[in-house]
Formats: structure tokens, sequence, C-alpha cells
């Protein structure tokens, strides 16, 4: 029988086959956030002809949009399981919070927070007051569904332009999920959430899940001791917006199944983080 948590998140129409972010096979243009790296620092400055960009081998023609013009949606999803001691709870409070104040006014937030049961506790808003409360109202206890949590955050996405970052902090061990990893990779896969995910480094077990998302959208997975995190949030944040937008048309609409990329700078030896491909899905048919 499904856990009775995910089964909320679903019946609410948090479901990923139900997220407007998703890349379908009716769709020609694709969208990728990009960070370029020189030596671990993020270079900026660079234009659209500087990239070169392949779809399953074939070369695009980019465009570059500005970032910065571009509003942002931060869901914050948050592990509350009996594990998560008072002191790591106010530094974790103190992280959202300090990423909380550092949004514009054109961002909306969301939290949802796991241990036994997934909990949406605020849907995205531009009300981050509202968002601070519903993390203050959570208190951790029970075992952990890191895999049923990253599956229905992901589907908690909404239509529209905006860019989506998907904050995730765990210890990375899952003791409670009914669903399979393999659900929240290609979740992942089919989303243009960027996800970032932030572990203590007293983790006992080896988040391997956590780096194979992160990885796969081009985010990344933070090991930080308890000290840091309360300015681990907003250092994901500041990265995320230095960050190229990029976007190209295909000639036709997309075949469906999975899209490799690879994403370069041209003549300059630079590291390109973005996500490793994605996948589209077939069309449901229309209802009768």
């Amino acid at each position: 029988m499904m856990r009775r948590g995910i089964a909320l998140m679903l019946m609410a129409g948090v479901s990923v086959a139900g997220a407007a972010q998703t890349f379908k096979s009716r769709v020609e243009s694709v969208r990728l956030d990009a960070l370029v790296l020189d030596r671990g620092r993020p270079v900026v400055g660079l234009r659209a002809d500087d990239f070169e960009i392949r779809d399953n081998g074939a070369l695009q023609a980019v465009t570059l949009l500005g970032a910065g013009a571009l509003p942002m949606d931060v869901i914050l999803l948050l592990d509350m399981s009996g594990s998560l001691s008072a002191e790591r709870l106010g530094a974790l409070r103190a992280a959202a919070g300090a990423l909380l104040d550092a949004l514009r006014p054109a961002d909306r937030a969301a939290l949802a927070t796991f241990s036994r049961e997934v909990q949406r506790a605020q849907a995205l808003t531009h009300d981050v007051a509202a968002v601070r409360r519903a993390l203050e109202r959570e208190t951790p206890s029970g075992p952990t569904v890191l895999v049923d949590a990253m599956f229905a955050a992901i589907g908690m996405t909404e239509p529209g332009d905006r860019r989506c970052l998907l904050i995730v902090f765990s210890d990375g061990l899952d003791t409670a999920s009914w669903l399979q990893p393999d659900a929240v990779v290609r979740a992942a896969e089919r989303s243009e959430v960027v996800i970032y995910a932030v572990t203590t480094s007293t983790a006992r077990h080896g988040p391997g899940l956590l780096r194979h998302v992160t990885d796969s959208t081009g985010g990344q997975l933070l090991e930080v001791d308890s000290a840091s995190l309360p300015t681990a949030f907003t250092r994901v944040l500041d990265e995320f917006r230095q960050r190229y937008v990029l976007s190209y048309t295909l000639s036709s609409a997309p075949a469906v199944g999975w899209h490799r990329l690879d994403v370069r700078v041209k003549h300059r030896d630079l590291t390109v983080r973005t996500r490793a491909g994605y996948r589209v899905v077939k069309p449901r048919p229309a209802a009768r």
C-alpha cells in the first residue's frame, strides 16, 4: 500500500507527469542552466557565440537569455527525521532564513519536509514570511523517506518560464521510502529543475542518490559541517544566479527518449556544469 504522505502529495496534483516544467515531445525549444568555471571560479561575460551545444550529437544554434531578468522559483526540501538534532535544526532554520532574505521580489519560494511522510508545508509563493512560519512549525521525528520526498518535490514546479532551483537537505540515508531511487532519477531527467543538495560531513552513509541527481541536473552536492550550514543555502543561491541560461530550438519535435547533451565553451579550457541530458516523454492520449 502506498504511504499516506506521498499519496496525499500525488492526490493534490503534485506529480512529475503533471508538472509543466517537463520536456515533452511536442516542445521544440530547450532551455539549460549552465555554470561556467575556471579552476572552480565562475566565469562571467560570455556571449551566446562562445558556447557550443550538441543535442544527441547535432550542433545547435545557441541563444543566451538574461538570467538576471528571469524570475526564480526556489523549493526547499528539508529532512525532519528523528536524526536531526536540536543544534542542527537551529542551523537549518538559520540557513533557510538567510536564503529567504536573499530572494528578490519577483522570486517565489516553497517548502516541503519529510520524515516518515512527505509534507507540502508551503506551496510556491511570493510571501516568504509564510514559508518562514511553515518552517517554524516543523519538528523532527520518525524515519526518513528521502526518495519519496525528492520525487514529490520535483513535481512541485509550476507552469511558466521561471527558473527552478530545488535545494535538498538530508544526510542521504533513506530508511522508509516506498518508491525506488530510479523513479527520482527518471523524474529529474524529465524536469528542467536544477537540484542542489546539502548534507553534513558527519553523515555515516554515502549520499549516492543525492550525488546522482545533482550531477545529472547540473547542480552540486555540498558536504558541510553543522557550523557551515547557515551559509550553505545562500552559497547555492549565489552560484545559481551566476549560471548562464542557454536556449536553442530544434528543427523538429525532439524524439521521445533520452537526449544526450554536450555543452562547451569554444576555444577555452573551461568547465561547464549543466545537465547531462533530458528525457522526452510520449504525450498521453487525450481523454475521450
